[in-house]
């Protein structure tokens, strides 16, 4: 069933529920993706319980937002979809970014939160040691020309869809390659218009940010007292081990001393954990359904 939510600001949000039971299990995409960059794990865990994915705004068929993307104006969305299905305590699973977004809606919002799922989320820069080869400094010293060369980029696909020629990003165009036929065109398609382009820029731009402001909340509270996995991708990039390091550390330390917290690795799986590893990302969701069961 697909269906449109109103936000408190009047915006469209289009989400899709399949699959029936309690808990709810929300799907929150990585940065530029809509709702069907879960195609490949919805299904799978439709089959156990009510699955909702969605699009955030401006990505697929939901309404583009005025306002700046970061992550707290997504998990004001976020709870805005939840009020309108009438979803009182759910279970979340976000990828990428979309892991970062339900942690800080977990924090404001606990009483909301069953259980979550945190497929390779997005960490901040603070958590990461930072590589001191002479590489990755001469990359720092040209992150300027690199973030100015992205904005024309962005600019110039924005452009480009206005003339009709339409270019999704090469990280989109990488996530939609996993899909399904019929669902990989239709999301390229959405992904290329102007404003899919414009909210993947926006929430871009946000992302260290909200990632810092991540960072200085979670010491002031905890996330709840729920069954929490957290997900890393196995393979990484070689040359960047001390980063990669930090990352899964950062992820372990989310789960650390929780008794009902689990930290898997995903062996065979780069960042797209959802895409190369559907069936484990999946069985982790179910295994997290189950224990909010067996608590009641």
């Amino acid at each position: 069933m697909t269906a449109f939510a109103t936000t408190r600001d009047g915006r469209a949000l289009h989400h899709a529920v399949t699959g029936a039971g309690d808990p709810l299990v929300v799907l929150e995409s990585g940065l530029g993706m809509p709702g069907a960059g879960w195609a490949l794990v919805a299904p799978s865990v439709a089959q156990v319980t009510a699955t909702l994915t969605y699009d955030r705004a401006g990505l697929g068929r939901s309404d583009p937002d005025r306002a700046p993307r970061d992550h707290a104006r997504m998990a004001a969305d976020l709870l805005d979809l939840l009020d309108h299905v009438g979803a009182e305590r759910c279970v979340l699973a976000g990828h990428s970014l979309g892991g970062a977004v339900v942690q800080l809606f977990a924090l404001r919002h606990p009483e909301r939160v069953a259980g979550l799922v945190l497929v390779d989320p997005s960490v901040p820069p603070q958590e990461v040691p930072l590589p001191r080869s002479p590489a990755y400094l001469l990359a720092r010293l040209l992150q300027p020309v690199g973030d100015l060369a992205e904005r024309a980029g962005d600019l110039a696909r924005l452009a480009l869809a206005r003339l009709g020629v339409r270019r999704p990003s090469g990280f989109q165009r990488e996530v939609a390659a996993y899909l399904p036929d019929d669902v990989r065109d239709a999301t390229l398609a959405a992904l290329a218009g102007p404003a899919a382009i414009a909210a993947t820029r926006e929430e871009s731009a946000a992302q260290q940010r909200s990632l810092r402001a991540l960072h200085a909340v979670r010491p002031a509270g905890a996330l709840p007292p729920v069954p929490v996995t957290v997900i890393t991708a196995g393979l990484r990039p070689p040359g960047f081990t001390r980063v990669w390091d930090g990352l899964r550390d950062s992820h372990r330390r989310l789960v650390a001393g929780r008794p009902l917290g689990r930290h898997v690795m995903a062996e065979r799986s780069g960042h797209l954990v959802p895409q190369e590893q559907p069936d484990l990302v999946a069985g982790e969701i179910v295994r997290v359904v189950e224990a909010v069961r067996r608590a009641g």
